[in-house]
């Protein structure tokens, strides 16, 4: 449970996590034993953090970790696979360690915190009412139809979209054509 985010401290009885965790993906070092580890930052909370990175240090073991000019001084508390459990020795602020400098994943962390806890629904409308209101015309068909090849000729112009979509592309080009004659038709009523 060492990723669950968002939820109480007091549902995490199973570990010595106090405090919800911001989530984050940046990179760091850590140094630890003399050596140094890059890392990625997958949480973080005031007093603790959750990083990710290939033979990482065992429980127990003294570290530091450091992006940019920000230092904290830890210890590995947990190990689980590839991931590592730190406590600081000193708690910190979140802020400077979120790449945009903690305003924006702040707020989004705020938003889902709230949206998971109130259970806020949105409710869901349905129409049987057509999008368009108004019957198409024989123009109107005949410029999604040129909307739609232009499209096709653009994406064609890329090899390695041929390469991967041939079939799906002549599968447009056979709409589009048949929208054309569909737009002739209307056009003749």
């Amino acid at each position: 449970m060492l990723s669950a985010p968002y939820e109480a401290p007091t549902t995490f009885s199973e570990c010595s996590r106090g405090e919800p965790r911001t989530n984050m993906f940046v990179m760091a070092k850590l140094y630890a034993g003399g050596c140094t580890y890059t890392v990625k930052v997958r949480n973080m909370s005031p007093g603790g953090a959750l990083v990710e990175g290939t033979g990482l240090p065992r429980p127990n073991t003294p570290c530091r970790l450091i992006r940019g000019e920000l230092s904290l001084e830890a210890d590995v508390i947990r190990s689980l696979g590839s991931k590592r459990g730190l406590k600081f020795r000193e708690r910190t602020s979140i802020d400077g360690w979120l790449p945009s400098g903690g305003k924006t994943q702040i707020e989004v962390d705020k938003v889902v915190a709230h949206v998971r806890t109130e259970a806020v629904r949105v409710p869901l409308t349905r129409t049987d009412e057509p999008l368009v209101a108004s019957k198409l015309s024989a123009e109107d068909v005949h410029s999604i139809a040129n909307a739609l090849a232009a499209l096709a000729d653009d994406l064609s112009d890329d090899t390695a979209m041929i390469a991967r979509y041939a079939t799906r592309l002549q599968t447009l080009d056979i709409s589009v054509q048949t929208m054309r004659k569909f737009a002739t038709m209307l056009a003749g009523q």
